[in-house]
């Protein structure tokens, strides 16, 4: 079981592939079906996705843009838009652009985080996840077998791996050379920086470069990725990256293996604080 919490949106996607007893990989046009829902590719220069529900609401169309490239970033548009038809049943069109699907960003309307939300929970069933990987050990092969296995986006996959790993790693997602979005295992105790430029000692920097990239993980200074008062100077992470050119970026997997970090205890913090000048007439703090 992962060490996180279901939110409510992956409860109900949970309770809903338990009802309709929906096997590990879930066949989207036999559940919207079940849903009286009709899934119907269209040309669109505007939205990824979009739910079109009848005025009566006793049916609705999941819009999806014909031509999206991957199949897992396809079935991920169709489930956000069921996750937006359980959801949230008082909008008559909900059109969703390619950046709010997937975004995963801190300031995304809420409506759609949650559709993502749902729509992870909906293809990465979290108790089949973590028995698939079985303590596998982060890489991306296995986050690329998690979303062969699936049927879910890249992205989608290496959220998940880090929700059930019990190593601590990140997934981050960087575009146009910046950091845009990361996400951590619950063991995975650091700050990676949004909006920072990608370092040049990262790997994600030689993707970027367009520059050989190794198959396995491989360390690199931790400061290229973790900020961090306490870093030790020869502190190193091992980091995977994986180009995703289609869509400007690159996907990276961050691990933790090793300490790299020097924090001092509580009492030390404590002794720190307490100026041995302040018990003398030469105090130069004085309370109020």
């Amino acid at each position: 079981m992962s060490n996180n919490v279901l939110t409510e949106e992956a409860m109900i996607a949970a309770a809903l592939r338990a009802e309709l007893q929906i096997p590990p990989k879930v066949d989207l046009h036999q559940l919207a079906g079940q849903l009286g829902l009709t899934i119907v590719e269209v040309e669109s220069k505007s939205f990824e996705g979009a739910l079109l529900r009848s005025s009566r609401k006793l049916s609705a169309r999941v819009l999806v843009r014909r031509g999206i490239r991957e199949s897992g970033r396809r079935r991920f548009t169709i489930a956000h838009e069921i996750g937006h038809y359980i959801l949230h049943g008082n909008q008559q069109i909900i059109p969703c652009s390619p950046r709010v699907i997937e975004g995963w960003k801190e300031s995304q309307p809420t409506p759609e985080r949650e559709a993502d939300i749902f729509a992870s929970e909906l293809l990465l069933p979290t108790n089949d996840v973590t028995q698939y990987v079985n303590k596998r050990w982060p890489s991306m092969e296995v986050i690329t077998d998690i979303a062969d296995q699936f049927g879910s986006s890249l992205m989608a996959a290496g959220r998940k791996f880090c929700d059930v790993a019990s190593q601590a790693c990140a997934i981050v997602w960087s575009s146009q050379r910046q950091i845009r979005w990361f996400h951590g295992s619950p063991t995975f105790a650091y700050f990676i920086e949004r909006g920072k430029d990608i370092h040049f000692d990262s790997i994600a920097y030689r993707a970027f470069e367009n520059k050989p990239l190794p198959s396995v993980m491989e360390e690199v200074p931790a400061g290229a990725w973790i900020k961090s008062f306490w870093l030790r100077e020869d502190a190193v992470v091992c980091e995977q990256t994986l180009p995703m050119p289609s869509y400007d970026g690159c996907l990276s997997l961050i691990w933790v293996r090793r300490p790299i970090e020097d924090r001092p205890s509580a009492e030390d913090e404590l002794l720190r604080e307490l100026d041995p000048e302040d018990f003398t007439l030469n105090r130069k703090r004085w309370p109020r």
